[in-house]
């Protein structure tokens, strides 16, 4: 694996499950997938985005993880776009990966969460 010493940050690849209440409402339960060893590369400048007339910092950041194994699928080591990064407390929305040389790693774009 090349450039393994750069991944030195433990960021946690999550997930949302709607479920329902004794009541019948639907709830939202996040679960836990893998947690993996990422270089964190936070590329431009930091923006604000206007929500409910309120500024929210907003920011992007580019993980770089090794490459998912496709024969392991049964260990659920796949990412996919309805899945978020967790990363120093920080929740992440995947945007889009790109693939590194011939599967040495993967590129993840995921943009900050703004308040829920």
């Amino acid at each position: 694996m090349k450039n393994a010493g750069r991944r030195d940050r433990a960021i946690t690849i999550k997930q949302d499950n709607l479920t329902q209440d004794d009541y019948g409402q639907p709830t939202v339960s996040s679960t836990t997938s893998y947690t993996h060893w990422a270089e964190v590369i936070y590329p431009g400048s930091a923006s604000e985005s206007v929500k409910a007339y309120q500024l929210y910092p907003e920011r992007d950041v580019v993980f770089i993880i090794r490459h998912p194994n496709p024969t392991a699928d049964a260990l659920g080591l796949n990412v996919s776009q309805d899945q978020y990064v967790n990363f120093d407390g920080r929740d992440y929305d995947v945007l889009g990966f790109e693939e590194i040389g011939r599967r040495d790693g993967l590129r993840v774009y995921c943009k900050e969460r703004g308040t829920r």
